[in-house]
């Protein structure tokens, strides 16, 4: 079966977005390879924004979005998360199959200043939020390989697709317009996946029945169970 993908839809607001798109416009971009891992090198051809005030607005956008999702913590709970990359695929740029890097920050040791192993984190699921209108662009889909076939994603803009960043997937190559989006990873404080799913249907339960009834013995009893489930399962 098809490991988890999870969509959001709206993740960011349209005052974000609006205020995104003026850190866009003011914003400088470099060569992409500044964050290629391993041998991935080979075939990245983006742009990224350079780490200026402009970026600095947009990261702190979608780390504020990612706290105030109830879909995003209860599929993922993340124990930490890195900052955001905003990437750039103008005509003609794409990014062929691959898969992330496992632990972010471990082959980068070269270029830190703090001691060895320090800031690693272990790349559980990599998020992408599309930041352009689908409308305004040809090609840069987002596709995903594996046994059971490929998936492609054109997600509207604000929208967001998580997925296990062990998955190959592309960004396939853009044949009009400019595509942008955020992409970051995150760690889950519960590793295995299954069991993570299961603490995650325990909380959506319990807020689906207090949704209905938030004096509802029943729903109480869903609400304790799913709380104790992520305590036995959380490594914090």
């Amino acid at each position: 079966m098809w490991p988890s993908i999870i969509t959001i839809e709206k993740f960011l607001d349209d005052d974000d977005l609006d205020t995104i798109q003026e850190s866009i416009d003011a914003a400088a971009f470099v060569d992409g390879a500044v964050s290629a891992g391993g041998g991935n090198l080979d075939v990245k051809n983006n742009r990224e924004m350079a780490a200026e005030q402009p970026y600095v607005e947009i990261v702190k956008l979608v780390e504020r979005a990612i706290r105030r999702s109830l879909e995003l913590n209860f599929s993922v709970f993340p124990r930490a998360i890195t900052r955001a990359i905003v990437n750039r695929y103008d005509e003609g740029m794409s990014y062929g199959m691959h898969i992330d890097s496992p632990v972010i920050g471990f082959m980068a040791q070269q270029q830190a200043y703090g001691s060895f192993g320090q800031n690693y984190l272990r790349s559980d699921f990599s998020m992408t939020v599309f930041l352009t209108d689908p409308a305004s662009y040809d090609g840069g889909e987002l596709t995903f390989a594996s046994p059971w076939g490929s998936r492609v994603y054109k997600l509207p803009i604000g929208s967001a697709v998580i997925y296990p960043t062990g998955m190959p997937h592309e960004v396939t190559t853009v044949t009009r317009g400019s595509r942008l989006a955020a992409i970051l990873w995150m760690q889950s404080m519960i590793r295995d996946h299954e069991q993570r799913r299961q603490v995650s249907d325990l909380n959506v339960l319990a807020q689906e029945l207090l949704a209905l009834d938030r004096t509802s013995p029943l729903a109480l009893k869903a609400r304790d169970l799913a709380a104790n489930a992520l305590r036995l399962a959380a490594d914090v």
